[in-house]
C-alpha cells in the first residue's frame, strides 16, 4: 500500500489530481486481480499438498486440566469438550491426533503444544489406517 501512494510515476510532485487518481485506479484493479491469482494458488496448492496429523503423546507430568487448556489455547478451532476428548484418548492410548492439517501448520501447532511443554509430534497422514478416525487420534498407525 505505502509503495503505490508514495511513489509510481510522475516524481515531479505537481500533476493533477485526476492523473493521480487515474494511476491508482489502475494499480487498485492489477493488485485485486493479483490477490485474486495468489489466493487461489494457495488454496490449489494446500489442497494437492498431503495432509499432516499433529500427535499428542501421553506424560504423567501434566493435568488433564492443563492439557486441555493447552491444546484449546495452541488449536483456537477445537472446542474445549474436543479438547478434553483428546486429552482422555492421549491419557488411554499413549498417544492421539490433535488436528489434521498441512505440513507447514501442522509445524505451527506441534511447536506450540511443545512450548507448552507437552510432548506432540507431526506425522503424515498418509500412514495411518483410514476408516472412522479423524480428529481424536482414534487410528493408530498402519502396520500395512
Amino acid at each position: 500500500m505505502m509503495a503505490e501512494e508514495g511513489g509510481g510515476g510522475g516524481g515531479d510532485g505537481g500533476g493533477g489530481s485526476a492523473e493521480r487518481e487515474t494511476g491508482k485506479q489502475g494499480k487498485v484493479a492489477l493488485k485485486e486481480r493479483v490477490e485474486e491469482e495468489v489466493v487461489a494458488k494457495s488454496k490449489e496448492k494446500q489442497t494437492n499438498e498431503p495432509m499432516w496429523r499433529v500427535l499428542l503423546h501421553n506424560d504423567e507430568i501434566h493435568t488433564f486440566d492443563y492439557v486441555t487448556h493447552s491444546i484449546v489455547k495452541i488449536v483456537k478451532q477445537l472446542t474445549r469438550k474436543k479438547a478434553h476428548q483428546i486429552t482422555i484418548q492421549t491419557h488411554s492410548a499413549g498417544q492421539a491426533t490433535v488436528i489434521i492439517v498441512w505440513k507447514q501448520l501442522a509445524e505451527t501447532y506441534c511447536m506450540g503444544l511443545q512450548k507448552q511443554g507437552l510432548t506432540a509430534s507431526i506425522a503424515p497422514d498418509s500412514g495411518f489406517k483410514k476408516g472412522g478416525g479423524g480428529d481424536g487420534g482414534e487410528d493408530g498407525p498402519s502396520t500395512e
